[in-house]
């Protein structure tokens, strides 16, 4: 019973909400129709933990029923019916803690009963409630259910002459919220596409987004001075930079924008921009260049110091964990990265902070050049998903390599080659980037010991024509190794 539903909720309530949650059982207004505030008693005897041998239905049918003998359906009954007023206390915190949500409801009611008054105050309570807001998807959301509730409320008292601005303004929201959806659905598209071997047949978000006139748009928008001119140029150069990338003009216009205006945003909204902006830095500037890596590193210095790297809460993702660690690594800043391993491990889930530790130990040790520990630490990596297998393929590989262990190097590259073969579960465009690689350490070993310079120019040459490569820079600086030493 301790690894229960029921338990598993009562585990993530503070010491305020078991308190609120007793009176929560004890009101009438929440009854059941069984009285579970006895069960609920003896079980908070084990709050926080619940780690305990006694939660079993025996022990507490035995506390519950002295002297009765043991039924387990009754058990179950008492258990179920707890279970479910635990998640309707949730419903109630939920709603204590959303203002906006509790209003709706309320004037839902107001229309069914037709209480106009009470329609018309709450309406304009409501609108005092947005206006704090700051700007995300949520802020546009909850304006255009308010726009809609002003005309149900102008068909309710007969005043429809009255419906032409809401109307407008509804109609302008949805736009806005169109242009984000869009966009956000389609970076998200493109990750899956490229990386999860998502496979897209008909595309019909990408088809109108490529085929709308942004120009057109913001030129209008401009002219008429538009409150969220700058909300839609946004979007506007966020997919440019999606959709075409080459046109490096709108990653400068979108950074731009973001810089003048971001403080009117969300903390999420702010994160989610910051976070297309540097991905566009990752996957589209040429990462041998000093100065590119240096503006990556200090766009995620910025995102830490703001807080726009995490989500939920103060929770660090695993990919963007990663991401920030290795962009201190590019930049050379091996003591800021091993400051942020001490800060913020613990941002991530639980179950992955000591494998993500390891493997990002495992990540400074090879940057150091102190090759033996990088073994150590990626010997304790346990995978959670396949690009940590193929990333710890990667550098494992490299180790051999600096270890000069030419043998179990070839052998492991060749065990590759047939785990990329047999996972289908590997995008197309990662798997080619691998097996360049491979292809081309494998010939780098070969040349390890011949030195043919001629050989090695050539191969130098071939290596830097090709994009689709993983650890491109990693073979180019092998390759100037061997044409500076002499055979």
């Amino acid at each position: 019973m301790k690894n229960s539903k029921l338990i598993n909720i009562l585990k993530t309530f503070s010491p305020e909400e078991m308190k609120l949650f007793e009176k929560f059982l004890a009101s009438p207004f929440h009854s059941s129709g069984k009285n579970c505030t006895p069960m609920f008693r003896v079980m908070k005897k084990y709050y926080p933990e619940f780690d305990t041998d006694m939660i079993t239905y025996e022990n507490m049918h035995k506390k519950l029923y002295p002297g009765s003998k043991f039924n387990k359906q009754v058990m179950w009954n008492l258990s179920s019916a707890l279970e479910k007023l635990t998640k309707e206390f949730l419903e109630q915190i939920a709603l204590r803690n959303d203002k906006f949500t509790r209003m709706q409801l309320a004037i839902s009611e107001f229309r069914t009963r037709k209480l106009a008054y009470n329609y018309s105050q709450a309406l304009g309570e409501m609108e005092k409630v947005i206006e704090k807001t700051d700007i995300d998807y949520d802020h546009f959301d909850k304006k255009l259910h308010m726009e809609i509730y002003k005309q149900d409320y102008y068909f309710l008292t007969d005043k429809i002459q009255f419906k032409g601005d809401s109307t407008l303004k509804s109609a302008e929201y949805q736009v806005i919220l169109f242009l984000k959806m869009n966009v956000t659905a389609l970076r998200d598209l493109r990750i899956l596409e490229e990386y999860h071997n998502y496979k897209i047949d008909t595309n019909l978000p990408i088809e109108i987004a490529g085929n709308i006139n942004y120009d057109a748009i913001i030129d209008y928008a401009k002219k008429k001075n538009y409150e969220y001119t700058y909300l839609i140029e946004l979007y506007y150069h966020s997919l440019m930079m999606l959709l075409k990338p080459e046109q490096a003009g709108h990653v400068v216009k979108f950074r731009e924008l973001y810089q003048a205006h971001y403080k009117k945003l969300t903390v999420n909204e702010q994160s989610t921009m910051m976070h297309w902006l540097i991905n566009y830095c990752l996957y589209n500037l040429d990462l041998s260049k000093e100065e590119n890596n240096r503006m990556v590193f200090e766009l995620n210095d910025l995102r830490l110091k703001e807080g726009l790297a995490f989500y939920p809460g103060d929770q660090l993702s695993k990919a963007i964990y990663l991401q920030i660690f290795n962009s201190a690594l590019r930049a050379n800043e091996t003591t800021w990265a091993l400051d942020f391993i001490n800060k913020y491990t613990v941002k991530l889930l639980p179950e992955f902070r000591e494998t993500m530790k390891c493997q990002v130990y495992a990540f400074l040790y090879f940057h150091t050049k102190e090759y033996p520990k990088v073994l150590d630490y990626l010997n304790k990596v346990e995978f959670i998903d396949i690009m940590d297998k193929l990333q710890t393929r990667i550098l494992t590989a490299k180790i051999y390599y600096e270890l000069n262990e030419p043998e179990t190097l070839l052998h492991y590259v060749d065990a590759t080659k047939h785990f990329l073969n047999s996972n289908p579960s590997i995008s197309e465009i990662i798997r080619i980037q691998i097996h360049s690689f491979i292809k081309y350490i494998f010939k780098i070993v070969f040349l390890k010991e011949s030195r043919d310079q001629a050989e090695i120019n050539a191969l130098k040459k071939e290596i830097s024509s090709i994009e689709e490569i993983a650890s491109k820079k990693w073979l180019l600086e092998k390759l100037e190794e061997l044409a500076g030493t002499e055979n």
